[in-house]
């Protein structure tokens, strides 16, 4: 049986990820001479991860069970 703790650790480790890529654009435009498409698709990509991590944290802090949470995070990664 999934222990809530070990949960909690899945949920947090998806959001280091999130914010890592998101980061990782970000500091990609402010260290290369990029041409203009690269740096709106490099921060676009950025505005969208921020997105689904603000989704993820928002059904965290509404108290929403884990299982609940998952399954919306499934059904946005399809839209």
């Amino acid at each position: 049986m999934v222990q809530h703790g070990e949960i909690n650790a899945v949920v947090a480790h998806t959001m280091l990820g999130t914010i890592a890529a998101a980061r990782g654009a970000i500091e990609t435009v402010l260290a290369h001479d990029l041409d203009r498409a690269m740096i709106e698709s490099l921060l676009l990509m950025a505005t969208r991860r921020l997105d689904v991590l603000s989704d993820r944290v928002r059904d965290v802090a509404m108290g929403l069970p884990d299982d609940v949470v998952d399954l919306l995070e499934d059904a946005r990664k399809r839209v």
